[in-house]
């Protein structure tokens, strides 16, 4: 067990994750700065508590404000295509990043108004250097599943084959073959 004292001087991150970029991002811009950006200047005028403006989004095309951004929450809204949320939503939203690569648009956020993109530390790159051999044998492992799978499907083809040693050929043949299609397999059920 960890004394207390020793707990407090031990770094609070074991294992860094992709949302690092994003909590930067979402502490370190406004949601306001960037609709401003994205609106351009002037786009957004001042309602009471909330701003408006036409949505920047680059998939709807708002011809009446519909658009509104929140500073006091740090939150944005769009009543015509109601979609909202912080900033990095809207980054990735209007630079068209996928959900999974909200990380990346984090990093591009912040690049864009002048911060810095958080680093992982080299504990994070021993990590996946230790585990590299574990990752790639069990890609083999799925590779060679997967091609045991699709050879599955070759069997009555080979029954038809009558000679024993042009059905052993052909079965090797279509074995070696079959490895890349196995890799392509995996890789899309990995995406």
């Amino acid at each position: 067990m960890i004394a207390d004292s020793t707990r407090d001087r031990i770094p609070r991150y074991r294992v860094v994750s992709y949302t690092m970029p994003i909590g930067e991002a979402k502490r370190l811009v406004p949601v306001i700065d960037l609709a401003d950006r994205l609106v351009g200047r002037g786009g957004l005028r001042r309602v009471g508590q909330e701003w408006i403006g036409r949505c920047p989004l680059p998939d709807h095309a708002d011809k009446t404000p519909s658009f509104t951004v929140n500073k006091a929450k740090n939150l944005w809204w769009c009543h015509g295509c109601l979609r909202g949320g912080d900033v990095v939503e809207l980054a990735r939203l209007a630079w068209g990043y996928d959900r999974r690569d909200a990380h990346v648009a984090a990093a591009m956020l912040l690049m864009q108004f002048g911060h810095e993109v958080p680093q992982l530390p080299p504990a994070w790159f021993r990590k996946q250097e230790r585990q590299k051999p574990i990752r790639d044998a069990l890609e083999r492992v799925r590779i060679r599943s997967a091609r045991r799978r699709l050879m599955g499907a070759f069997g009555p083809l080979l029954a038809s084959i009558e000679d024993p040693e042009e059905r052993r050929e052909e079965t090797i043949r279509i074995w070696h073959d079959l490895e890349e299609v196995a890799r392509f397999v995996v890789e899309q059920a990995s995406r």
